[in-house]
């Protein structure tokens, strides 16, 4: 029975030391663990914040880069999404397009189709091409040069240069630019190699190609719509004197046909009576 009591009590004070050991612990080290460990939580829940926010920012980027319409909207977006995947990129490739559209098409981006000032003026077709020719220059210096997907955008930029050259009638600009677009897709896209070499055979036709000159009005010349002998100024193909900025007409005039004249038939006599 003392044995018993004994045990029981010993027990009892060996819960207590535990029990007074732990408050001490608690008391001495414990607000410590504890400082750490909601540290580290509120780390975890500031990390799910900061990925949640950079998720949100990259999808209005791509939003922002989808709705942008105009040159000037998608220049704005490249300028605001510098370091959001290729979004700065690729908005500046399409506003320099933009720019080579209107020109092709002799339109202004900022008017509606049947506007009175809708057509280009000179000095707008100047100022655009250089627009465009800048904004390509500066996709293909901050793109990537090495062989691999990353290069997509500098071959499309090189392609992008290579028609404002051809616009200004320089194939020589022209044909380095597509020789570099070539070689540097030629093994991640032999497609567009094939195209650039396609294009660059091509290059030659540039020099061949003469503006209409305009028809001379002639004051004497008859009102007469019926005249057929009239004078045809027509352009040569041939190449040109070098002392001569312009290209040699010559005259051409038409074979004039002896009007054919339709035999005249003359009445039946009236039969005689029997």
């Amino acid at each position: 029975m003392d044995n018993r009591l004994k045990d029981i009590q010993q027990g009892t004070l060996t819960e207590s030391r535990l029990n007074s050991d732990f408050l001490f612990w608690l008391k001495t080290k414990g607000p410590n663990y504890l400082l750490v460990a909601m540290l580290v939580l509120c780390g975890f829940m500031g990390l799910n914040w900061w990925e949640n926010r950079v998720m949100q920012a990259r999808d209005s980027a791509w939003s922002e880069f989808l709705s942008a319409q105009t040159p000037l909207e998608l220049i704005e977006v490249a300028n605001k999404n510098a370091g959001t995947d290729s979004i700065s990129q690729l908005a500046t490739l399409n506003a320099a397009d933009a720019y080579m559209m209107s020109l092709q098409m002799n339109k202004r981006f900022d008017r509606e189709a049947g506007a009175a000032d809708a057509a280009l003026t000179p000095d707008m077709r100047v100022e655009y091409l250089a627009e465009a020719a800048r904004l390509y220059a500066k996709v293909a210096s901050e793109g990537s040069t090495t062989i691999g997907p990353a290069s997509l955008l500098t071959v499309s930029a090189l392609f992008g240069q290579a028609a404002v050259a051809e616009t200004k009638n320089d194939p020589t600009q022209a044909g380095l630019l597509l020789t570099q677009a070539k070689e540097l897709a030629a093994k991640t896209y032999p497609h567009l190699a094939t195209v650039a070499d396609n294009r660059k055979q091509s290059l030659p036709e540039l020099t061949k190609v003469r503006d209409m000159p305009p028809r001379p009005v002639d004051q004497n010349t008859s009102m007469d719509a019926s005249a057929s002998t009239q004078n045809v100024l027509m352009p040569v193909n041939a190449t040109t004197d070098a002392t001569n900025s312009a290209p040699m007409p010559i005259r051409v005039t038409p074979i004039e046909t002896a009007p054919v004249s339709t035999p005249s038939t003359e009445p039946a006599a009236p039969a005689s009576p029997k």
